[in-house]
C-alpha cells in the first residue's frame, strides 16, 4: 500500500507565529527542537518541519488533532538528509509503514512530501477516515459552464440588536462553503453591521414592532425569502424575542427545504419540543451539551455520561439529523448511523465556533447534500480548520474568525 501527504506553507506565517517564543516548544519535538536550536531556528526551517507534520498527517488520513506534532519529527541524519522519526500516538498511527520525507523551501514558501508504504496504517481505521470520505464524497468539481444557481440558495435567519456577529460568521462560513447564495433574514437595526462584513450576501430586512414582534410585512417577506431557498439556517444569534419566537415557528412550520436548527433556535424549541413535530423537511439540529441537556429535561452530566445513546435516541425519536458537539462531536441520524468526529481541539471551545459550524453544515444543504453527510463533512472539516489555526496561532489565541480564513486553504489542498 502506498501513502502520499504533500504540504505547502508560507514561510511568512510561521515567522509570524514564531513571535511567540513558546511556539517553537509547542510544534517540535525534543531533538528536532535541539538541532534547529543550534542553527538558531531559521524560519524556513522551522516551516518545513511543520510542513513535515502536516504531510505526515496526510498520509495517514488524519487530521493534525490526531497526535502530538512534537511525536512527528523532522531530523537530519549525520549526512543531512531528512528523516521523520515518530513516537507515541505518531508512532502507534504509523505502525507497520515505512516513511520517507523530502522538503524544500524558496524565499516565500516552505514544502514537504511524505511518502509511506507497507500494510494498512494500524491506527487509521474506518472510523477515523470516515469524515475525511464523507468530506471528500460531498466536493465534486465545479462544472465550467455552471454557475450561481447551480450552487444552491442559502436563507440565513440569523441575528438579533447585540448579536449581530452571529449572523455574520455563519453568513461568511456558509459563503466559503461554496454556497451560489447566501440570502440572509435579519432585522433592520443591524443590516449595516452584517453587510459591511460580509457583502457578498444578499439580505432581506424584515420589520419588527416595538413591541419586538415580527411584523405581518415581516412575515410576508422571511415566506418570500424562504420560497426562494434550498436549505435555510435558523438560529444563530437569534435571541428568544417574541421576534425570534415567530421566525422560529414559521419556518419550522412553512419549510420546505432542509433546516438547520442552531443555538437559540434550539432554545426556543425546548420549551415546546413537540414543535418539531411541526415541520415537513429534513431538520438537523445542533446542540452543544447544555442545549442538549434542554431538550431532554435533564442535566448535563447525563448528557455528557451517554452521549451516543442521547444523540441516537432524539435522533430516532424525532426523525432528526443530531449534531452533539464537544469533545468528539457526534452525528446521528433517525435510522441510527452515527459519525465521531476526530478532528478538532480545545482552541475552539469560543463563542462563535457554533455559529460557523452551523453556517457550513447549511451551505452544503443547500448545495444539495444529504442532511447526515452535509452535518458529517462540515463537522469533520471545521474540526481540520480548527487544528490548523491551533498550530498557528495556539489553542488559546485562535477565534472562530480564523476558521473562516482557513477554509479557503483547505478547499485548495482538497483540490476544490
Amino acid at each position: 500500500m502506498l501513502l502520499v501527504g504533500t504540504d505547502l506553507i508560507e514561510i511568512k506565517r510561521i515567522a509570524e507565529s514564531m513571535r511567540n517564543p513558546r511556539f517553537c516548544k509547542r510544534i517540535l519535538g525534543k531533538t528536532e527542537y535541539e538541532q534547529l536550536a543550534e542553527r538558531g531556528f531559521p524560519a524556513q526551517s522551522v516551516a518545513a518541519s511543520f510542513c513535515a507534520k502536516e504531510a505526515f498527517a496526510k498520509a495517514i488520513g488524519m487530521g493534525l488533532g490526531g497526535f502530538c506534532l512534537g511525536e512527528a519529527e523532522l531530523l537530519r541524519a549525520p549526512g543531512g538528509r531528512p528523516e521523520l522519526c515518530l513516537s507515541g500516538k505518531a508512532a502507534e498511527l504509523g505502525a507497520g509503514i515505512r516513511f520517507s520525507v523530502s522538503v524544500t523551501h524558496t524565499d516565500s514558501t516552505a514544502a514537504a512530501t511524505v511518502v509511506g508504504w507497507g500494510q494498512e496504517p494500524c491506527g487509521v481505521g474506518q472510523e477515523n477516515c470516515e469524515g475525511k470520505k464523507i468530506l471528500l464524497s460531498m466536493l465534486k468539481p465545479r462544472r465550467p459552464e455552471s454557475n450561481k444557481g447551480d450552487y444552491g440558495r442559502l436563507l440565513c435567519a440569523c441575528g438579533s440588536e447585540g448579536m449581530a456577529g452571529a449572523a455574520a460568521m455563519s453568513t461568511l462560513s456558509a459563503l466559503r462553503c461554496g454556497a451560489g447564495i447566501v440570502e440572509t433574514a435579519l432585522p433592520k437595526s443591524i443590516y449595516p453591521v452584517v453587510a459591511a462584513l460580509a457583502p457578498e450576501a444578499v439580505f432581506t430586512l424584515l420589520e419588527v414592532s416595538s413591541e419586538n414582534g415580527l411584523t405581518r410585512h415581516g412575515e410576508e417577506s422571511l415566506r418570500a425569502a424562504l420560497s426562494r431557498a434550498s436549505a435555510c439556517l435558523v438560529g444563530c444569534g437569534l435571541g428568544k424575542s417574541p421576534y425570534a419566537r415567530t421566525t422560529v415557528s414559521l419556518l419550522l412550520r412553512e419549510a420546505g427545504v432542509p433546516l438547520v436548527l442552531d443555538a437559540d433556535g434550539i432554545n426556543l424549541v425546548s420549551e415546546h419540543i413537540d414543535e418539531l413535530k411541526t415541520a415537513h423537511a429534513p431538520l438537523i439540529l445542533t446542540p452543544h451539551p447544555g442545549e442538549m441537556a434542554r431538550l431532554l429535561k435533564t442535566t448535563v452530566r447525563e448528557v455528557q455520561r451517554a452521549r451516543a445513546n442521547c444523540a441516537l435516541s432524539f435522533a430516532r425519536r424525532f426523525g432528526v439529523v443530531l449534531v452533539l458537539k464537544g469533545a468528539g462531536t457526534l452525528v446521528a441520524s433517525p435510522e441510527g448511523r452515527l459519525y465521531r468526529n476526530t478532528t478538532g481541539n480545545p482552541g475552539m471551545a469560543k463563542g462563535g465556533s457554533g455559529d460557523v459550524l452551523a453556517g457550513m453544515i447549511a451551505s452544503f444543504a443547500a448545495q444539495g447534500v444529504a442532511p447526515f453527510d452535509a452535518a458529517a463533512g462540515a463537522v469533520y472539516l471545521h474540526g481540520l480548520a480548527g487544528d490548523r489555526c491551533a498550530q498557528l496561532l495556539s489553542q488559546s489565541a485562535m477565534l472562530p474568525t480564523d476558521l473562516i480564513r482557513e477554509l479557503p486553504v483547505l478547499f485548495s489542498e482538497l483540490g476544490r
